[in-house]
């Protein structure tokens, strides 16, 4: 079974791969591109999936990018679509109007599924330092299945 957590990210341009793997590793964590699982040069910002190991014998996530290609049955369109209807079913909050504004603001989305049966705490810390460069670099915004929408480390709005 999979996981997904999504950061919605505002940000025009979408970094290398290379800039993300660097980064991760900056922090103390070893993660490699898995070769069967890229597509295309990881200095390009044109990439768009990749799966990262983190451990040698565990599966690797898997990320990919989701953009607005103009027609109105995209991924990209039908996630933002998703959530906003998601969001309209709770409460007025200052916490939803935030999110929805980032929604419609937001370029594109890095999707990372987690392969939760063959997955342990250094695969969640690898993730987590995957994500945490969008939110630092891209203006990102976290969405975790199942839990909601967060704000650094805080949940802000719960989405079940």
């Amino acid at each position: 079974m999979a996981y997904y957590i999504r950061a919605f990210c505002t940000s025009n341009d979408l970094p290398p791969l290379n800039a993300v793997v660097d980064y991760i590793q900056n922090q103390g964590v070893t993660v490699n591109i898995h070769e069967d699982f890229k597509d295309g040069d990881p200095a390009s910002k044109n990439w768009e999936e990749v799966g990262l190991v983190y451990k040698k014998d565990k599966l690797p996530f898997l990320v990919e990018v989701n953009r607005d290609d103009g027609s109105n049955n995209c991924l990209y369109r039908e996630e933002i679509n998703e959530f906003k209807m998601l969001l309209q079913e709770i409460n007025d909050s200052p916490e939803k109007k935030k999110i929805l504004e980032h929604l419609s603001n937001s370029k594109y989305i890095i999707a990372s599924q987690i392969p939760t049966a063959d997955f342990d705490d250094d695969g969640y810390n690898a993730n987590g330092f995957f994500l945490e460069y969008f939110v630092k670099n891209c203006g990102g915004m976290i969405q975790a299945d199942g839990e909601g929408f967060y704000e650094g480390h805080n949940l802000i709005v719960e989405l079940e």
